[in-house]
């Protein structure tokens, strides 16, 4: 371990992820970064996880700590105690499918070190199947660099950007959320983000240092379902916008109307998904839910063909499914700007 440099916490928290496991602490054991602590924590997994985190641990030439809860005390629980277990001033919570490239924690703190009043930095990220298939996806601003928080807090209004593995924090900032506590059971880390955005600044690296894995079930999983995911994004906006105002941050605020109006377009996009498994009954109400937000929705083309499919007895079919990703209406393809006052990194 290398002193001279401030410590930085892996966070690992587990449940029945084994097969991916080897990737995952693979990449962690391959850092540049020379002072890393690992604390990982199998949340009692029925699998052969606990016994195979043992086996990198030996591997580890600096302090790798492995432990196992005797029962499972949930994911929330599980992340808190690793938080608690933690020494180090910078905070990574790498989920334990997922994976870093071998200089994700050294570029971080290049920036933190020279930024002391950024709280987290945000790496882009590649997208990875099951079977590890990688996707190239672009990132979200076109260039690395330094975001005033306030400008940042505007932008998480519209959009979360990052998963938690792709976050660097600093310590104190995640103190910062302490204050504003609200619990959310989809959306708890873009909550996170916003409130310490609210205090401190940001920085973006556009290089992918992140892989992210996309399950299966991610496509159907139970928010979508049962609409949660878009109730608790209403709910989210709402909370931003009120510890906005209590920051005295007006761009954020100014968002709201739009931000309110996005999750017509949401409903548009879950819509999708549930038709691409014939779930009409789901899809409908995403339809009628999608007006409740945005009222002029009902007159724009996508909406009209999608209430049309929807309508129909026989399934959507796959090319049509294609030419509605391809329009990039419901997902991203494009980088933005950064926001104003922006500082560009080389």
């Amino acid at each position: 371990m290398n002193f001279k440099k401030p410590l930085v916490s892996i966070l690992i928290p587990n449940y029945n992820y084994s097969k991916y496991l080897d990737n995952c602490l693979e990449s962690v054991l391959n850092q540049t970064y020379s002072n890393i602590e690992v604390i990982f924590r199998d949340n009692a997994s029925t699998d052969d996880s606990y016994e195979k985190a043992l086996k990198y641990q030996k591997m580890a030439k600096g302090h790798f700590f492995v432990g196992k809860n005797r029962r499972n005390i949930g994911s929330f629980g599980n992340t808190a105690r690793c938080f608690e277990e933690a020494e180090g001033n910078y905070i990574l919570y790498l989920s334990s499918d997922d994976a870093i490239k071998p200089t994700f924690v050294e570029k971080c703190m290049e920036i933190m070190t020279e930024y002391k009043n950024i709280g987290f930095v945000m790496t882009h990220r590649e997208e990875m199947d099951e079977e590890g298939n990688i996707t190239e996806v672009p990132p979200f601003y076109n260039q690395s660099c330094v975001i005033p928080g306030e400008a940042q807090a505007a932008v998480f209004m519209m959009a979360g950007i990052a998963v938690p593995s792709q976050i660097l924090r600093r310590r104190e900032a995640i103190y910062s959320v302490a204050k504003e506590r609200m619990a959310f059971q989809i959306a708890a880390d873009w909550y996170d983000n916003f409130v310490m955005s609210c205090t401190y600044d940001v920085g973006y690296i556009k290089d992918a240092l992140c892989q992210y894995r996309i399950h299966n079930s991610n496509e159907t999983n139970s928010s979508e379902r049962d609409l949660m995911g878009v109730f608790e994004h209403y709910m989210l906006i709402n909370a931003f916008k009120r510890i906005a105002s209590s920051h005295g941050l007006q761009k954020p605020v100014d968002r709201y109307e739009a931000a309110v109006e996005k999750l017509g377009d949401m409903c548009l996009r879950y819509c999708l998904k549930m038709l691409k498994i014939n779930n009409k009954e789901i899809a409908h109400k995403y339809l009628y839910l999608a007006p409740v937000f945005k009222p002029n929705i009902i007159n724009e083309e996508n909406y009209k063909a999608l209430m049309s499919y929807a309508n129909q007895a026989a399934p959507i079919g796959s090319d049509i499914i294609s030419e509605f990703e391809k329009q990039g209406v419901f997902k991203r393809t494009i980088s933005y700007d950064p926001p104003d006052g922006f500082i560009p990194i080389k």
